[in-house]
């Protein structure tokens, strides 16, 4: 009995939870359903697409945090809306729903969602964002739609006329709503009509709708209020629709959801539904799911402010015993040791406080003199080098002192040269910047030619001809033999300093420009202007006062103003009287006047000088003076003449007659505001935009004093009265009269702000003046713009619409919209042609609408945001070209660069983070015939818009050409970007809740006026250390870095062993790079001095075919070198077949040796010292990525001074590539390299080593010649027997060009030649291997030449050889003799 009850109850609450938990049934597929409820989704017969899915709790989620994306959910069974009557009324209907919406953010919500009747539930042509995943852009308000729906929407569209961001809607056949009203209710509390409560839609609590449909009234009723209440009396919307005309017969009923840019989550939590004016089946709020948890703030315990500072003293003392536990370990196990030598790396650094004590504080018996940028003074460094120093310090009021402090660190640090003043190390500090020079004892060589009494001259004419020549020395390394070409732009009498030797060294190099070589000819990479003229009156070029132009042309005429100064030893500008005296042309016209020119020599010299000379010398001055830029010499012809070269000097032609327009310029229009500074100082004249700017000079005269011929000054006025084009520069927009509307301002610190913290507006900002791109014939020309922005948003990561550079026909955009639009257009222009607007677009929300690439991109748009290019927002990296990505809303300045090429119908845009050069690579480019687009006459400036997001648009600094054909915008001046405001509120100081306990108040104290006295006495030396400073000199790392990268030097990491050492594979910490870290072993006793060989030479060398060393450290019993880890190892295991490397075709063979050439001469003729390697040979060739052959292991290499004898006494390298010189003499030289390379050209090409071994023959006989194989010797015979391409590698099965492979092994032996005299340079290698040059016949003279027995016979000068064999290589080294005393 008691069993059948049971049973009975459990039938009882099976029906129970079918009838209450489960929709009712529905109809057989294709059916009517007239009624359903859902009270949770589990199990429901819903059909979902898009993001829409179902929770294991029983929410219906219709939208998760994946952004631009829909979701829909469908009753499965269709409803027939029509009564089937005459009327054809539509059926009366009733539904409720219980929601909430989710958003990461507390104030923003990424679209809503909707309750809806559709004629269908294919719904894929539907637009995410805005469109709620209803319509999309093209069927918005369509009639033929047939859709009615009810919309929960959190973000206010102007093209759809929202009233907010927080509004309910009713829709008919699109998203302007026919009635809308803010989300709330009316409370039943008071009588009347009640009080309007607020509801926020996105607040993430559950909300309850109503939606109820009259088909007698033709009136439709929305009702929305919290879930835990009663449904209100008087409904939110009550508005005449009827749905006989608008809903189909038979329709589907849904919810449809969306998201924007925000991470938003929509879901439902119950669903009703009945017909013909039964009111929805009431949903019971305690069987529905529960609604995802709200994010709430957390309030920190009192209890932890209790703890906190009792346990604050004892967390440090744990501290304190911990520091010092790991200062232990880290000193005993990690130990390094830093030494003397160290210091030649690149710049020093030095302490403030030694530079202090050096230059007695700086007092003023110590100065030296006074420049335009800072004082000089002299000082002696503290034991123990006793060192005297000169120490520049740069003065507070300078203009640029940052640019010019970093210039001279960044060039003169790394330069290298007799002739060139050097730099031995820096300080920064803040408001002090220090350079440290050695001492020059003899001071400026101004002070010498007018320093003296006017009848005993200071310098002997030999004297003045040696510090010429050596100053043009000086500036041929700069211009032509460095790594980069460096123009210096103050050459002139007060810049050269005479050492104890009267050697004349060039320095001061705060103005220095320095750029990357392009072809061959070593001419700089890119032509760039700047955007200021600097340097001294009397030294200027005449070109860059229009063009602004650096090229070495300018530095030579310096220089030719510079030798008419040391010659005639008077200024190149002399005030006073009624003329001013001008050098070049009181020279030019005694030479006119009778042809003694060599009678302008200074005068204190009394005759005392060679008259060819002095007449030679003079001339020089004059043609390097010469007006036109193209018809001075170059410094290497300059050099050529002074050696003695008469054929180097160029001829003046008749009509070079005077220098002078200083009458003229003082009337010309363009020049009124311009200024001369007199010499002698340092001077720096900017000419930017309408104004200049001289600084540092004792005398300001209102005449522009310039060496100018008068055809020169026609071009000038011309371009200097506009012609040609049109340009300016905003540095910062304080006082810049822009044509601005909407919600753009000009901030009090110069900032152009076009948005501010007003939603869904717009900004524009134009250049007043309009630019006229076409001149009549209709084609647009060239122009080039660049621009500095910074996106701040309220969010961090999270940003709505960007903005955009245009060129608009007016300035009139009233019409366009806000938000996606970006101010520029609308929903019904976007893509009309009559627009006549080219725009590039950063844009910061992905608009499907539009086809947009991502949330972060840069597009180039024509009369539409759909854009007709685009890129995600980043850079190209210069070094290996490797894509940077830059997110344009992380509140970071960034620079835009935009240039539309007219020639190529072209537009490129490029960007960098600010301060950085220009990306050589641009982001994207796009072909556009912008004279098909933009006007004749044409505004350009900058709009904006805003969305629901609070977000401001900055744009700091902006510049412009249209035409000249100057190479780019004028560049924008850093140092004058104002300064962008404090993002986020002020920290708030929070008082102690619970007082600290006496003791640890005491301790507290007593720790903050330690602090106190350490940071005062750290303040006295402070210094600032930035980030550009890493560049100088190889990096040191320390030994528990590269312990650990290489997992303690674990045998399974060991890449190889040679002769000084072993090297291990290992990855950096932090950056995960790969490396290869070289270890010199103990035994060597050659380590030491080997270590110091490579980072003195490669860690200083750049090129592509030679292995780059990244680092090195040193510490107690361990030299430690860390190198770009090269993952395909070493030439000789491809050529030997080791480890299973693959045979290496012919091609990539020659593709190695011409690197491996290419490399030598670049250590030979092309570096700032001589290095000859000593060390070539395949094992020594290292194979990168892209089977580039990269040249290493310097441990043997030695330099010497171009020009110079190099001296050795000892010979080290391999068996089999030492040349036979050396074991005669034991001198290296770069034909040592040559026969080195010899040898390697014919390793690589027969795949043999140089020498061969029998072993077995070897050890049963004892001797030690008969059995050997010389490669060499080898093919020797082979070209003898007229078959030399017999002697190519037999594993390439003769797959190789016979014409190639007979050259190569022809050059081989050519370099293999005996005789060093025979051997051709490593120019000349280069030349035969590219073909540019023909390879001679070898002669008949080389019979043979068996390397080993001509070192047989010199077995004494060696010692002990020692062989070494493995299954990898066979290395000859020499055992006891090495580097130790011999470098």
């Amino acid at each position: 009995m008691h069993h059948l009850k049971l049973v009975s109850f459990l039938v009882f609450l099976l029906l129970f939870h079918v009838l209450h938990a489960s929709p009712a049934p529905a109809p057989a597929d294709g059916g009517v359903c007239d009624q359903f409820r859902y009270e949770g989704f589990a199990g429901a017969r819903l059909d979902l697409d898009g993001m829409a899915m179902v929770e294991p709790d029983g929410k219906l989620m219709l939208t998760n945090v994946t952004s631009q994306l829909k979701g829909h959910a469908f009753h499965r069974s269709p409803i027939r809306f029509h009564d089937g009557t005459a009327a054809a009324a539509a059926r009366s209907f009733s539904t409720a729903f219980v929601f909430a919406i989710a958003a990461d953010y507390v104030t923003v919500s990424g679209n809503g969602l909707a309750f809806f009747v559709s004629p269908t539930k294919n719904l894929t042509t539907a637009s995410p964002s805005q469109f709620l995943g209803l319509f999309n852009s093209e069927n918005n308000g369509n009639a033929s739609n047939h859709v009615f729906a009810v919309e929960l929407d959190t973000i206010l569209n102007p093209e759809f006329r929202d009233i907010n961001s927080n509004h309910v809607g009713v829709d008919v056949n699109g998203l302007v709503s026919l009635a809308a009203m803010p989300a709330g209710y009316y409370s039943d509390d008071n009588a009347g009509d009640g009080v309007f409560e607020n509801l926020t839609l996105f607040s993430g609590d559950a909300m309850q709708v109503w939606v109820d449909y009259d088909g007698h009234e033709k009136l439709v009723n929305v009702t929305i209020s919290p879930v835990a209440m009663a449904r209100p009396r008087r409904p939110l919307i009550s508005v005449a629709v009827d749905l006989a005309t608008v809903v189909s017969d038979t329709a589907f009923v849904g919810i449809s959801s969306s998201t924007g840019p925000f991470h938003t989550r929509h879901y439902v939590l119950g669903w009703s539904f009945a017909m013909d004016g039964h009111p929805a089946p009431p949903l019971d709020y305690a069987n529905l799911p529960k609604p995802p948890a709200p994010a709430r703030s957390t309030r920190r315990s009192k209890v932890f402010d209790v703890v906190v500072p009792v346990a604050a003293p004892l967390a440090a003392l744990a501290t304190l015993a911990a520091a010092a536990f790991v200062a232990w370990r880290r000193w005993i196990r990690y130990a390094e040791v830093r030494e003397d030598w160290e210091f030649e790396f690149g710049p020093h650094r030095f302490a403030y406080r030694d530079l202090f004590l050096a230059t007695g504080g700086f007092h003023g018996d110590r100065l030296l003199g006074v420049g335009g940028f800072g004082r000089v003074y002299r000082g002696v460094l503290p034991a123990p080098s006793d060192k005297e120093v000169a120490v520049k310090v740069v003065s507070h009021d300078a203009d640029k002192r940052m640019r010019q402090f970093v210039a001279e660190i960044v060039t003169i640090g790394r330069l290298r040269h007799r002739n060139v003043v050097p730099l031995l190390g820096y300080c920064r500090r803040r408001g002090e910047l220090l350079l440290v020079y050695d001492y020059m004892p003899n001071g400026s060589l101004d002070r010498w030619l007018y320093g003296g009494d006017d009848v005993t001259p200071q310098l002997s004419w030999a004297r003045r001809v040696h510090v010429i020549r050596g100053v043009a020395a000086g500036l041929l390394y700069l211009h032509e033999d460095w790594e980069q070409m460096v123009v210096h732009r103050d050459v002139k009498a007060s810049n050269v300093l005479l050492d104890g030797e009267m050697n004349a060294r060039l320095g001061d190099f705060g103005l220095a420009k320095l750029y990357d070589r392009g072809g061959a000819g070593g001419e700089a990479q890119t032509t760039t202007a700047t955007t200021r003229v600097v340097g001294t009156m009397g030294y200027i070029a005449p070109e860059l006062a229009h063009t602004r132009r650096v090229t070495p042309a300018s530095d030579v005429f310096a220089f030719g103003a510079f030798v008419l100064e040391v010659a005639c030893g008077r200024r190149p500008i002399e005030h006073g009287g009624e003329e001013d005296f001008i050098l070049a042309d009181w020279v030019l016209e005694r030479w006119h006047k009778g042809g003694d020119i060599a009678g302008a020599a200074d005068a204190r010299l009394c005759g005392h000088y060679d008259g060819e000379e002095a007449a030679m010398v003079l001339k020089l001055g004059l043609i390097c003076c010469h007006p036109v830029a193209a018809a001075r010499p170059t410094m290497r012809q300059v050099v050529q003449l002074l050696d003695g070269d008469a054929a180097a000097m160029p001829e003046l032609e008749p009509g070079y007659r005077s220098f002078t327009t200083l009458a003229i310029m003082q009337n010309a229009d363009g020049f009124d505001s311009c200024g001369a500074v007199s010499y002698p100082s340092s001077t720096v004249t900017s000419v930017d935009g309408a104004s200049s700017v001289l600084s540092g000079g004792s005398k300001v005269i209102s005449e522009f004093a310039m060496v100018i011929s008068l055809p020169w000054l026609a071009l000038l006025l011309a371009v200097a009265t506009g012609a040609g084009g049109v340009e300016f520069v905003y540095d910062g927009f304080a006082g810049a009269a822009l044509s601005l509307d909407g919600m753009a301002t000009i901030t009090p610190a110069g900032l152009l702000l076009l948005t501010n913290d007003t939603d869904m507006n717009k900004g524009h900002a134009f250049h007043p003046e309009p630019v006229t791109f076409a001149a009549g014939d209709g084609v647009v020309g060239s122009f080039s713009t660049t621009f500095v922005f910074a996106i701040v948003s309220e969010f961090i990561d999270l940003s709505t619409s960007g903005f955009a550079f245009l060129v608009a026909p007016g300035t009139n955009l009233s019409t366009a919209m806000p938000q996606q639009y970006l101010g520029m257009f609308n929903a019904s222009g976007n893509g009309d042609g009559r627009n006549r607007i080219f725009d590039v677009e950063l844009d910061t929300v992905r608009n499907p609408e539009f086809a947009d690439l991502n949330n972060n991109h840069v597009g180039v748009d024509v009369n539409s945001l759909n854009s007709t290019a685009s890129a995600t927002a980043g850079y190209y990296a210069d070094d290996d070209g490797a894509f940077h990505n830059l997110s344009l809303i992380s509140r970071q300045p960034m620079q835009v660069w935009v240039d539309y090429d007219a020639a190529a119908a072209e537009v490129a845009v490029a960007m960098a983070p600010v301060r950085w050069p220009r990306p050589k690579k641009p982001l994207l480019t796009a072909g556009v015939n912008l004279s098909t687009v933009i006007a004749d006459t044409a505004y350009v400036g900058f709009s904006s818009a805003s969305s629901i997001v609070l977000c401001k648009h900055y744009v700091l600094s902006w510049s412009f050409r249209l035409g000249g054909g100057d190479g780019g915008a004028p560049a924008l001046d850093y140092s004058k970007l104002p300064k962008l405001p404090r993002i986020g509120p002020k920290p708030r100081s929070k008082a102690l809740t619970v007082a600290l306990p006496i003791a640890t108040t005491a301790i507290v104290l007593a720790a903050v006026a330690i602090g106190f006295f350490l940071l005062w006495r750290r303040l006295r030396y402070a210094e600032l250390r930035e980030d550009w400073e890493v560049e100088f000199g190889p990096h040191r790392f320390a030994f528990k870095d590269l312990y650990n990268a290489t997992g303690g030097f674990k045998d399974k990491r060991l890449l190889g062993a040679g002769g000084f050492g072993r090297v291990y594979k290992g990855v950096l910490p932090g950056s995960r790079t790969e490396v290869a870290v070289k270890r010199v072993s103990h035994e060597s006793r050659q380590g030491m001095k080997e270590f110091i060989a490579e980072v003195v030479s490669i860690g200083r060398i750049r090129h592509r075919n030679l292995v780059q060393l990244l680092g090195y450290c040193r510490r107690k019993g361990e030299l430690l070198l860390v190198y770009d880890y090269v993952p395909n190892g070493s030439l000789d295991k491809y050529l030997y077949g080791c480890d299973g490397k693959p045979v290496l075709s012919w091609a990539q063979r020659i593709h190695i040796i011409y690197g491996v050439a290419s490399g030598l001469l670049y250590m030979h003729e092309d570096w700032e010292q001589v290095v000859i390697h000593r060390d070539i040979k395949a094992s020594n060739v290292l194979i990168d990525n892209n089977m580039n052959g990269r040249l290493g292991d310097f441990g043997l290499a030695r330099l010497y001074d171009h020009g110079t004898d190099p001296q050795t006494t000892h010979v080290v390298g391999t068996m089999g590539y030492l040349a036979p010189e050396m074991v005669r003499s034991g001198k290296a030289t770069t034909l040592s390299d040559v026969f080195a390379f010899g040898a390697f050209l014919l390793e690589v090409a027969c795949g043999r080593r140089p020498i061969e071994e029998d072993e077995e023959a070897v050890a049963v006989a004892g001797v030690d010649g008969d059995d050997r194989f010389v490669l060499v010797d080898w093919v020797l015979s082979r070209w003898r027997n007229g078959t030399i391409t017999d002697a190519v590698d037999a594993k390439l099965a003769g797959d190789f060009d016979t014409v190639e492979a007979n050259l190569v092994l022809r050059l081989g032996l050519t370099c293999l030649h005996p005789s060093p005299a025979a051997r051709p340079s490593m120019r000349q290698v280069t030349q035969y291997l590219n073909r540019s040059a023909r390879l001679p016949a070898l002669p008949p003279t080389y019979v043979t030449f068996n390397m080993l027995a001509a070192m047989d016979t010199h077995q004494n000068v060696f010692g002990a050889w020692s062989v070494r064999r493995s299954s990898a290589v066979s290395v000859a080294t020499i055992s006891d003799i090495g580097l130790s005393g011999g470098r």
